[in-house]
């Protein structure tokens, strides 16, 4: 008898996908009765990702035994009866991300990543939310416990740009869609290592919105006995870069947003460097801020476009030559990926925390940020559900840059919820690295073409 089924959309995410995957499989309330369903309309990579987990079934048949794979192009089989949906989906895929970063870079609005914010991360979006609707629509229809008003599955979104798109499932289907990111916990190890700190003496409290949230508390202490105090482990991290510069690596950019603000944020130089109006404007400044010759330190124009390129093909044949392998090495412990935790929080009831992407309701959780737009908080899981917490006020520097993106965030939903291409042109036009180098006419030459060339993979906006 099954007892739980977990959905995975775009299952076909060979590194994510697997590392997710076998996260999961760590947990012994996922151990038995469970049915994992992997969808992905690549038929092939779904059948190479179905190959991989069964092959892990194998090597542990008596612990995995009450573990089935299913594997599918089918979304609403998919969905069907499933108490957790996550998604990892790349609408277009490597096509429709060359328009991204090529047709602004024409415009002189130059991106390194692109999947968040700016030209890129909005047609990003507008390409995700059709399915993304069928998504959430689908949940309420056939996924657990459907037609129930409380206790339905709950949508567990990895897609980038995060925000928007979890802003948008939750406006469709409130309350079912919870964003999860690694940006939080990859920087609060970064800074931990910094200063030498251990796991365990170590603490933060970090807020704000997915790829801009601010280290608004950070705490060390010197043992792990409860009558040692904790401590501002900011002095430390001054400290320790003052005592080696050259500790930061490529972060040259994102320590320099640390020394304007007072603050360190989450997310890569690389993408940083987007979100903001003032270093992608001069090649003088991308030269000044660079951090590495390559990759997303670098601040190259389109330098995430170019590595999956580069890579195109290979992870998949080295995929191939793991699954010609006699055996495969299970995992002992899960990696740090928020949603193999949150589902055993929810499964045995013993409370998680994490940081998520939530809706700000009523303006409850950040304070000073817009009511009703997604946010990035501390958070617990447990069986009853999540629980984000709230009442946290950013400094008025910290409030003002998020907003700045924040209005970007608002316009794109608001232009995908009416179709409506006068405020996706809105949006644009508030972007901060798009404003700091184009003029309003400009930017609507730009959306045109954009649109133009995505026309195929955006059917809501046909003929308007």
């Amino acid at each position: 008898m099954i007892n739980l089924k977990i959905a995975f959309i775009g299952a076909g995410s060979i590194a994510f996908g697997e590392n997710v995957l076998t996260d999961l499989m760590t947990f012994p309330s996922v151990q038995k009765d469970t049915i994992i369903c992997l969808e992905d309309l690549d038929e092939h990579r779904v059948n190479l990702m179905f190959k991989l987990m069964s092959k892990y079934k194998e090597t542990q048949p008596k612990k995995l035994e009450g573990v089935s794979f299913e594997k599918t192009t089918d979304l609403k089989k998919a969905i069907s009866d499933a108490k957790y949906v996550i998604s990892a989906i790349h609408v277009g895929g490597l096509d429709a991300y060359q328009v991204d970063v090529e047709v602004p870079f024409k415009y002189r609005v130059s991106q390194c990543v692109g999947d968040t914010l700016g030209p890129g991360g909005i047609f990003r979006f507008l390409r995700n939310a059709p399915v993304l609707k069928q998504i959430v629509e689908l949940i309420n229809q056939v996924g657990f416990n459907a037609g129930a008003k409380e206790g339905g599955p709950i949508f567990l979104n990895y897609t980038n740009p995060m925000a928007m798109n979890t802003w948008y499932c939750n406006s469709i289907n409130p309350d079912s869609t919870v964003g999860l990111c690694h940006g939080v916990q990859g920087t609060s190890g970064m800074l931990m290592n910094w200063i030498g700190a251990k796991s365990e003496n170590f603490s933060y409290l970090c807020a704000g919105i997915n790829h801009m949230a601010w280290f608004l508390e950070l705490w060390y202490r010197d043992s792990n006995s409860s009558n040692v105090p904790w401590k501002n482990a900011y002095p430390l991290l001054y400290d320790a870069y003052n005592n080696n510069p050259n500790l930061i690596g490529g972060e040259s950019l994102r320590w320099d947003m640390m020394e304007a603000t007072g603050y360190f944020m989450t997310e890569s130089t690389g993408h940083l460097s987007e979100y903001l109006p003032y270093y992608r404007k001069r090649n003088d400044l991308l030269e000044k801020y660079s951090g590495a010759k390559t990759g997303f330190d670098s601040l190259l124009q389109a330098e995430d476009y170019r590595i999956q390129i580069k890579n195109l093909g290979r992870m998949e044949r080295r995929f191939e030559r793991r699954l010609s392998n006699m055996k495969l090495t299970p995992k002992k412990i899960p990696s740090l990926e928020f949603v193999s935790h949150i589902i055993n929080a929810m499964e045995t009831d013993i409370p998680f925390r994490f940081n998520g992407n939530v809706m700000n309701k009523n303006g409850s959780l950040i304070t000073n940020l817009p009511k009703e737009c997604c946010v990035e908080v501390p958070a617990f899981a447990d069986y009853q559900g999540l629980h984000p917490q709230g009442g946290i006020v950013l400094p008025t520097i910290c409030q003002a840059l998020c907003n700045s993106n924040v209005m970007v965030q608002k316009a794109a939903v608001e232009g995908q919820l009416n179709l409506d291409k006068e405020k996706i042109y809105h949006a644009v036009l508030l972007d901060p690295n798009t404003a700091s180098v184009c003029s309003p006419k400009e930017v609507r030459n730009m959306v045109d073409e954009m649109f133009e060339a995505e026309k195929r993979w955006l059917p809501q906006f046909k003929g308007l």
